[in-house]
């Protein structure tokens, strides 16, 4: 096999010994692989290289490899220790491996670049196994539903190694299908059969971005190869002809594909919140009467297919009658024909405070339907609930929560009314009586400014200590964890930044959390956390989580504190 030689570098520090870097071939095709090799010779040890450089081009599909031969010439041994990668290109045209540098014995070297020619591999009729990424459509507006589907075509023998699915920058992803096993069916292609398997189905939701663009996958496969046929022989039986197959290794790339994000038409509606879609808002509680200060369940249902949980109500002006706590969220996905349609709840704890019928307005947002391309508004119908007469207590006389009254409580727990004050007014008690009343009164204007003081005080300082707190609560979960570590881990990092960003919701997955933490994390630091959390998630339901299960706690606590310094 020719090599390419990329430099022959002598070490004058020792006599005979030299760096040779080369490749196999420096012609090749996106689906090839090549093989670079830095081989050392008259070295006790391998050379130390720094292959980071070659990222920029190339992928290192495998490698370090180590080989070392021994010689014995007129009595003298030579040796040459070789290390070899496997290389796969990034793209076509004209690809530079360039001047590698490393040690050997101490001692620095620096190579030459290398030239590969990479020429483009046409996914079309005609070829023998290659992987393309099919989309639905090629433009779509912010929040619209993008079907990508990503399939092997073959008319040989193949067998691939296990894959990734790439990560989609600028998108919401939901997952459609994952095969267990890939299952083959027979299609024609104009005219030529091939055998096509899905690889992996998902669902892509635009989100604001620079560049919106299906990634390529990259697939490794053993490829065999066609045998040319023999000539004819009188004395050769062509049926031993299939007992010799070769094979060759293969990284298949499906082509990148751009989308092409299409304006909402204007005037937006004032109610839109990003739901795009078809959806259907209905509301309800649980009961049809109830009590004062006895609290019920209000409930909102957000229905139909979309990027449903990727948007949030509009504000709800409840009436001052009813103190509302706030909302639970849940989001139950369904898959139907490839959209993905469920079910997004809030659940509202409602507090009468009085008497009487209550109303329950009605509730409205405006969506916007990719299909129809226009603006719908969905709305419920607002709901009469009789309130009625509870039993008296100082939450109902006073107009407070129950949270501000036990804070009140802990303040004034230790002022007594003397009991002088309550004697009989007669006529010698007439200056005790008018003082009495005269402080009275003043009571009456200042008690509720005080009373104002005290609540506000301590409700304003209640966000502001769940915030300074959110790091320590996180860690001291981390601390006490005794069962699943990925589980603890994860529930660690949602509880975070549920309490750091006073989210409202722990209805949290990694996508969400890379939309949410966008604005507050570095770049390095927000591929860190989303890497962790996916971590996590495979530690949970795979077991190929098992390897990073004893440090996982403590990558975990070394990311919480280095995010803490940065929001």
């Amino acid at each position: 096999m020719i090599r390419i030689l990329g430099t022959v570098l002598w070490l004058s520090c020792v006599v005979g010994q030299s760096v040779q870097i080369s490749v196999d071939r420096n012609r090749i095709t996106q689906d090839d692989l090549i093989t670079l090799s830095v081989e050392v010779s008259g070295s006790k040890s391998f050379a130390s290289v720094n292959m980071d450089p070659v990222k920029k081009d190339f992928v290192v599909v495998s490698g370090p490899g180590q080989q070392t031969n021994v010689q014995w010439i007129n009595g003298s041994m030579t040796s040459t220790r070789t290390l070899t990668w496997t290389l796969s290109p990034n793209r076509e045209g004209t690809l530079t491996i360039p001047a590698l540098t490393g040690t050997v014995d101490g001692k620095t070297f620096r190579g030459k670049p290398i030239q590969i020619l990479v020429k483009k591999t046409s996914n079309s009729q005609g070829n023998e196994v290659f992987v393309v990424a099919e989309i639905d459509k090629d433009k779509a507006y912010l929040g619209e539903q993008i079907t990508v589907t990503y399939k092997l075509y073959k008319r040989v023998n193949i067998s691939i190694e296990p894959f990734q699915m790439p990560e989609f920058q600028g998108f919401w992803v939901e997952n459609l299908f994952s095969p267990q096993r890939l299952q083959y069916r027979t299609v024609n292609l104009k005219g030529v059969k091939y055998q096509v398997a899905t690889l992996g189905q998902m669902a892509l939701f635009p989100i604001p971005s620079d560049k919106h663009a299906i990634p390529s996958l990259r697939v490794k496969a053993q490829v065999e190869l066609k045998k040319k046929k023999r000539r004819r022989d009188p004395f050769f039986d062509p049926f031993f002809d299939s007992f010799f197959s070769e094979t060759t290794t293969k990284i298949l790339v499906s082509e990148e594909q751009t989308i092409s994000i299409l304006p909402f038409p204007e005037p937006r509606p004032f109610d839109f919140n990003g739901a795009v879609g078809s959806f259907n808002i209905i509301s309800n509680t649980d009961r049809d009467t109830a009590k004062v200060n006895e609290g019920f369940t209000f409930t909102i249902s957000m229905k139909g297919s979309g990027n449903l949980g990727l948007f949030s109500l509009p504000e709800i002006k409840f009436p001052d009658q009813l103190e509302a706590f706030t909302p639970t969220e849940n989001f139950n996905k369904d898959v139907f024909r490839d959209a993905v349609t469920g079910t997004q709840t809030w659940e509202y704890i409602l507090i009468p405070r009085v008497a009487g019928t209550i109303t329950i307005p009605r509730i409205q947002m405006s969506y916007f339907d990719p299909n129809e391309k226009k603006w719908i508004r969905t709305q419920t119908n607002p709901i009469d609930i009789p309130i009625l007469p509870g039993e008296k207590s100082a939450v109902a006389s006073s107009g407070l929560t129950k949270k501000e009254v036990e804070l009140i409580g802990q303040d004034i727990r230790f002022i007594h009314a003397s009991s002088s004050i309550f004697t009989e007014i007669g006529k010698n008690e007439w200056p005790r009586s008018v003082l009495f009343f005269y402080l009275a009164s003043i009571a009456i204007f200042i008690f509720p400014v005080l009373l104002s003081q005290v609540t506000g005080y301590r409700l304003a300082t209640e966000e502001s200590r769940q915030i300074r707190g959110a790091l320590r609560t996180a860690l001291r979960e981390l601390r006490k964890s005794n069962g699943d570590p990925f589980e603890s881990a994860s529930r660690a990092i949602y509880s975070y930044l549920k309490n750091k960003l006073l989210l409202p919701t722990q209805n949290l997955d990694p996508a969400r959390v890379e939309v949410l933490m966008e604005p507050h994390l570095s770049e390095d630091k927000m591929k860190e956390l989303t890497g962790l959390l996916k971590d996590c998630d495979a530690g949970r339901f795979a077991p190929e989580g098992l390897e990073r299960e004893p440090k996982i706690l403590a990558d975990t606590t070394t990311l919480l504190k280095e995010m803490d310094r940065q929001l």
